[in-house]
């Protein structure tokens, strides 16, 4: 039974993930497939422009050549092809950026007169204008030369009425004659014919126009299609990246939530702002510099009524430090430190022994751990390499009187044979504990200067007579109208403690006592 538990609480997730994942599939494949068929669509309108609507434009240009040839033909009175040349020199000056030659040709791709010698041009052999004609559906040939990529086109020419047929009788026939008799032509076809300019066979012009030139009316719509076509590829090269990262994400998205539970949960280990016990009031709070962090806090009321205070800086940031740390507080709540010195100091040290046992070298604990007797008015402390608290005395009418509690030994999980020694100092009413991680300190702005005690002192004179929740708020403040826009790299993590002692406050409560047992 045990087992199947198991199997079905491993198999589970599976199932519950699975729906998300098959969705998420989907959407992929028609991203995907969108993406494609908006590239093919667009290349295919692309090839088109380039190659069809390109060719018939260079035609319907030719087209418009031959007209102007034929209308240069009639006013000068032209009948033959030689004395064009000029005409034809004058139409390619005029057009360079378009227009490559012109030629006049015979049906055996004789030239009988051109607009210049032009490296490139073709060449025919017998029979094949005549080809080259008879198809209907032919498209302009494309040649490159060395001044660039060009569409030839080749056209009967029209000099004016009458115009032969593009199949029709030799010129120099009389109508309806041919050289076999009346009504037939030199095939015996029986189609008409007219009289041209000079006798022999039909002239034809051919005139090449460069490739750019033609393109450049189609320019703005090939620039869409180019931009269509990147904006297809960045759609698909989307797609097939979200496809591969997205279990990434997921994976990533799991680790917030989880970060986000340890941080609810490391906020549910910190003490409330109430006082465990009347003999002091306190404020604390702690600024992680992740999601979670290795700072720790504590206030707690021990058996004999005496209340624990503690704050530590674990190495590091982030989620192995949240770990150590709720390690370090539950070893300090489980240790008694009240009765004699050697018990607070014996605890210390076992808890030195057990983090240099289970954690790595790199990973040590600074820590200061006191407890207060209202009864004696002392403060019992161990100081283990932790940035040494500030006790400040209030003096009536001087200067406040500063005592920084540094006694004890080195840091936690460091040295495992290391000593602690318990110090002692005396309290008064009124006297206040500051104690702060190096996150507060060490917090540095623009010009890369430090907050340092210093900040923290002034900020405690300027807010002395506050309340410790007010006066905790006022140092944080300080600490962030110090950094500016910088980003705090630390975790910041500061206890502000107003002290009593016997008989200034009333007693502790029952479910105050219970609250702080728990």
């Amino acid at each position: 039974m045990g087992r199947a538990s198991l199997s079905i609480m491993s198999e589970y997730p599976e199932q519950r993930v699975k729906p998300k994942y098959l969705w998420f599939r989907i959407s992929t494949a028609l991203g995907l497939s969108l993406g494609l068929l908006l590239l093919v669509q667009t290349l295919r309108t692309y090839y088109y422009v380039s190659q069809s609507l390109v060719r018939q434009e260079a035609q319907r240009e030719a087209d418009r050549r031959m007209q102007s040839i034929g209308r240069a033909a009639r006013l000068t009175g032209s009948r033959e092809p030689a004395t064009l040349a000029p005409v034809l020199r004058e139409l390619v000056h005029e057009s360079p950026q378009q227009l490559a030659w012109i030629r006049i040709l015979d049906m055996d791709g004789k030239v009988l007169a051109e607009s210049d010698k032009v490296a490139g041009a073709p060449s025919y052999q017998p029979g094949q204008l005549g080809k080259m004609l008879e198809d209907r559906g032919r498209r302009a040939d494309e040649r490159e030369t060395r001044s660039g990529k060009v569409l030839v086109v080749v056209n009967p020419m029209r000099f004016g009425p009458p115009v032969f047929d593009r199949r029709g009788p030799p010129p120099g026939e009389e109508e309806g004659r041919g050289p076999d008799g009346p009504g037939r032509d030199n095939g015996g076809n029986g189609r008409r014919g007219g009289r041209g300019p000079g006798r022999g066979a039909p002239q034809l012009a051919e005139i090449g126009l460069y490739f750019d030139g033609v393109s450049a009316n189609f320019l703005p719509l090939r620039e869409n299609l180019i931009v269509g076509c990147a904006a297809a590829i960045a759609l698909i090269g989307a797609v097939i990246i979200i496809a591969l990262r997205f279990r990434h994400y997921m994976r990533g998205r799991h680790i917030e939530e989880e970060l986000s539970l340890a941080r609810r949960v490391q906020n549910d280990l910190f003490p409330t702002g109430e006082s465990p016990s009347g003999m002091l009031s306190f404020a604390a709070k702690c600024v992680p510099a992740y999601q979670v962090g290795g700072d720790l806090y504590d206030v707690f009321e021990t058996d004999d009524g005496e209340v624990g205070l503690v704050l530590g800086d674990v190495s590091g940031k982030g989620l192995p430090a949240a770990l150590l740390m709720g390690v370090v507080q539950g070893a300090v709540r489980a240790s008694c430190i009240t009765g004699p010195a050697s018990c607070h100091e014996q605890s210390t040290e076992r808890l030195n022994h057990l983090l240099c046992m289970k954690t790595a070298r790199e990973r040590f604990v600074s820590l200061f751990w006191c407890y207060v007797d209202r009864s004696a008015a002392v403060l019992r402390y161990v100081n283990a390499g932790h940035l040494p608290p500030l006790l400040i005395r209030q003096r009536q009418g001087a200067a406040s009187e500063v005592q920084r509690l540094d006694s004890g030994g080195p840091v936690l999980g460091l040295l495992p044979g290391a000593r602690y020694r318990q110090a002692e100092v005396p309290i008064q009413a009124g006297d206040l504990l500051i104690v702060f991680s190096d996150g507060i300190l060490e917090a540095a702005n623009s010009r890369d200067e430090e907050f340092g005690e210093e900040g923290v002192l002034a900020a405690v004179e300027r807010h002395r007579d506050l309340a410790p929740t007010e006066l905790c708020a006022a140092i944080l403040d300080d600490v962030r109208t110090f950094l500016g826009k910088e980003l705090p790299q630390d975790d910041q993590t500061l206890l502000v403690v107003r002290l009593d002692v016997a008989g200034s406050i009333s007693p502790l409560s029952a479910d105050l006592a219970a609250i702080g047992r728990a």
